[in-house]
């Protein structure tokens, strides 16, 4: 089926209500702030949080007019009706390079070529080449003129070209980065206990303690590791609400002892673990057991 990237519940429940656990590219605080406040709708809007939210346009303070543009849109004075339907999606702001491209073409008669290449120019990764440079920028303030935009207003918006330049992002990259971001909002809303187990299974050790607070701050239970109901990965309880911590959180305690524990359970107590025919105490030896002991695996028992 394809995914619905218009689903308000998705938005209005993970990116307006800050629900996140696992959300490509909403990691980090600050980003997870920024969304908050700009409570996008759509792809786009979240496509140029993910632009802004970069050391070039938060040094700039791009981030603060954004939203106050958003905020009131009537305020927002657009060159052309060209240039409102270029760049209405991002509230008047060029977020993107190919606003650059589109907006040098139909307002200073570059070709689309011309266009691209005044993108790649002015980017950093571009040739940096001062003659070609001015070149464009001179036919396209003539090109305005041509079309009756003031001649300062034309040369103001290529001041904007150049300022914006500086940090705009590739719309095809931000908006399939989006993707796969509202892809991952959409599983927590719809799935979210499977969706929390994975969450939890994938994170490194180092983000484990955070990634279980905030299973925890989502109304999940934490089931201590386990002989008798831990796997090998995190898995949701009978209850929906309990999310079980596998037997691969214990440190040393290697595969070979582990197969041992998941092929030959349930234990109905101790010496039942200790004294099974079935089990190959070389592989569940001493050491692992030791590990078992200390993680309190067998504390039900």
């Amino acid at each position: 089926d394809v995914l619905d990237l218009n689903d308000k519940k998705v938005y209005k429940d993970i990116f307006h209500a800050g629900k996140w656990a696992g959300i490509f590219q909403f990691t980090e605080t600050g980003a997870q702030e920024f969304c908050k406040r700009v409570k996008p709708n759509n792809i786009i809007d979240i496509s140029a949080i993910t632009s802004i939210y970069r050391p070039g346009p938060l040094s700039a303070n791009v981030h603060e007019e954004y939203i106050d543009a958003m905020e009131h849109p009537q305020r927002i004075q657009y060159l052309s009706g060209d240039a409102q339907e270029i760049t209405e999606e991002t509230f008047g702001f060029l977020i993107f390079q190919e606003q650059i491209a589109l907006l040098a073409h139909k307002l200073g008669n570059l070709t689309l070529d011309e266009g691209n290449l005044l993108r790649k120019v002015l980017t950093k990764k571009g040739t940096g080449k001062d003659s070609l440079k001015n070149k464009l920028r001179r036919k396209f303030i003539d090109g305005c003129v041509e079309k009756n935009i003031d001649a300062d207003d034309a040369r103001q918006l290529w001041n904007q070209f150049e300022f914006f330049s500086g940090y705009g992002f590739n719309k095809s990259h931000a908006v399939s980065y989006s993707i796969i971001s509202y892809q991952c909002a959409w599983l927590l809303t719809y799935y979210e206990a499977e969706w929390m187990a994975a969450f939890l299974d994938k994170e490194p050790e180092s983000k484990k303690e955070n990634a279980i607070n905030i299973a925890k701050s989502l109304g999940y239970t934490i089931a201590p590791v386990d002989v008798n109901t831990s796997g090998k990965t995190w898995e949701i309880g009978k209850d929906g609400r309990t999310l079980i911590q596998p037997l691969t959180s214990i440190k040393g305690f290697g595969d070979s002892a582990m197969a041992q524990i998941l092929d030959n359970r349930p234990f109905v107590d101790i010496e039942d673990l200790l004294f099974r025919e079935e089990i190959k105490y070389a592989k569940l030896n001493k050491k692992a057991l030791d590990a078992l002991c200390r993680a309190g695996a067998m504390d039900s028992l």
